[in-house]
């Protein structure tokens, strides 16, 4: 199994390098989109401006 990380390798050159490891596989978009489906009335421009303005209240 893979760990979560960055990968380290040393070049005499250049010194360390660092490298993002390939913890995940490639994906598509269609892979994955159907996870993002929404079931419910539509959100109106004034309730995410009201969302927004409720979490910057309570942070």
């Amino acid at each position: 199994m893979k760990k979560l990380g960055v990968k380290t390798e040393t070049i005499p050159e250049f010194g360390d390098l660092l490298k993002p490891s390939n913890f995940f596989s490639v994906t598509k978009l269609d892979d994955v989109a159907g996870c993002l489906k929404y079931q419910g009335k539509p959100k109106t421009l004034e309730d995410v401006d009201n969302a927004i303005r409720q979490g910057v209240e309570e942070s």
